[in-house]
């Protein structure tokens, strides 16, 4: 009885979400059992939603707040370097083998209030307008309390009917570099240690409401093109047609200008990391964890590839394992990782964890080009058994891959951590390749 009193009063609280919290997550937990101390314990910032009922209760979104929480998952001392920017399990996993943490440049919020339209299959003109006023309106409370931040309505009907958070939901990004992540560099990094800001810089068309507000009508999630999306026909959303933009989980230029001159003015060089695709990046990182590895005289040879909220970047270093991550479950994705394990030395053994997306799509990977990536493996291959069952109306809690990859035998001891100059130097030594470029 009580936990069900505790829910009724949570209905009209909401606290940050999306891919970028959970790495952020992750990153803390890794770097706590590498180095064996406590994970710290910060509970996390709630206020009301933006439902009539939640704008009734005063509390608004505080990005400080955020931000704060952020660098409270982080365990306590020095540092030599730090990864930030958009989210991206290979991001993570390259901090990981850096040895340091992994902050988001901004953080989703979940807006059911907008996703809220007749059912039906499709999505009108009206109803997309109608989730932009919507999104407008919860955003304008967000951006009162938070100059320092822009405010993207994300609102895919593909989902909706299925998930009203994926359907809907709002990125709040960064502008300038909020006041605990300053605190953080200048207290916790070593002297010149480098900062990499890891850029997502695709594209997806936007229409332009109030002063650091937008409007995205679909999302990457779904396998579609923004013109997908659109009737040229009847096109105009808040009376205006959309034009192209930066991606939702791109990093704000603002963030990125305020970040080098605050890290010049404390003697830290920021190096940035910019990719078209999450698969570009996702292949380098994996080709970087494999040198790495057999520069320690590991054989590089064990590949996981994780996809979605299904990563754990603590295992995979403490297993020797070459890890690739997928961001969604795609035709896309996963015609990418073949195309990378084909023009890659043969692995002897892979392991596929692909995440139930919860809706059947035409985009969407079956299962059997999911197990062709398993079959590249020479002696092992092993596709999920709990993925394959859930996949791909159902659910598979994101701790799953943390049961799947603790069964992984230990590779002692533990390489030191690249350094960052080397990783760097890695990566663009892999520029050749379409969508990547290190600054």
């Amino acid at each position: 009885m009580r936990r069900r009193a505790e829910t009724a009063r949570d209905v009209d609280l909401q606290w940050p979400t999306g891919l970028g919290i959970a790495l952020a997550m992750a990153s803390g937990r890794v770097l706590a059992y590498r180095r064996g101390v406590p994970r710290p314990v910060v509970a996390a910032p709630r206020w009301s939603s933006g439902s009539a009922a939640g704008r009734a209760a005063g509390a608004v979104v505080d990005a400080g707040a955020v931000a704060r929480w952020l660098t409270g998952q982080l365990p306590a001392g020095q540092y030599h370097g730090l990864v930030i920017g958009s989210p991206h399990g290979a991001a993570l996993h390259l901090a990981a083998a850096l040895g340091v943490p992994w902050l988001p440049a901004g953080f989703e919020l979940s807006t059911p209030d907008v996703a809220v339209r007749e059912q039906g299959i499709g999505s009108t003109a009206a109803d997309n307008t109608a989730a932009a006023e919507a999104g407008e309106l919860g955003a304008r409370a967000i951006l009162a309390a938070n100059p320092d931040v822009a405010v993207r309505q994300v609102y895919d009907p593909v989902w909706r009917g299925w998930s009203a958070s994926a359907a809907a939901y709002s990125v709040v990004r960064w502008q300038r570099l909020p006041a605990a992540y300053r605190d953080w560099i200048a207290e916790r990094l070593r002297p010149g240690a480098p900062i990499i800001v890891t850029r997502d810089v695709g594209r997806w068309a936007t229409v332009a409401g109030p002063a650091g507000y937008a409007f995205q009508l679909g999302s990457r999630a779904s396998g579609l093109l923004p013109d997908d999306y659109h009737d040229r026909r009847d096109a105009a959303v808040l009376g205006e047609r959309p034009a192209d933009s930066d991606g939702e989980r791109s990093v704000d230029r603002g963030l990125v200008e305020d970040l080098r001159r605050f890290a010049a003015a404390h003697g830290h060089p920021v190096r940035q990391v910019l990719y078209r695709h999450p698969d570009v990046l996702s292949g380098a990182v994996a080709d970087l964890y494999r040198e790495w590895l057999r520069s320690g005289n590991r054989t590089g040879n064990r590949l996981v590839v994780e996809c979605g909220r299904l990563f754990d970047p603590w295992h995979v270093v403490r297993a020797g394992l070459v890890p690739y991550w997928c961001e969604h479950p795609l035709r896309s994705a996963v015609r990418a990782v073949s195309w990378w394990l084909a023009g890659s030395e043969p692995f002897t053994a892979v392991d596929v964890l692909p995440e139930p997306p919860g809706v059947t799509l035409p985009t969407t990977a079956p299962l059997a080009e999911w197990e062709a990536v398993a079959a590249f493996a020479t002696r092992h291959s092993l596709l999920d058994p709990r993925c394959v069952r859930a996949y791909p109306a159902g659910a598979v809690p994101a701790h799953h891959a943390t049961q799947v990859l603790r069964s992984q035998p230990p590779d002692l001891p533990y390489l030191p951590h690249l350094e960052a100059g080397s990783a760097l130097a890695g990566l663009a030594g892999r520029g050749q390749t379409d969508g990547l470029l290190i600054l």
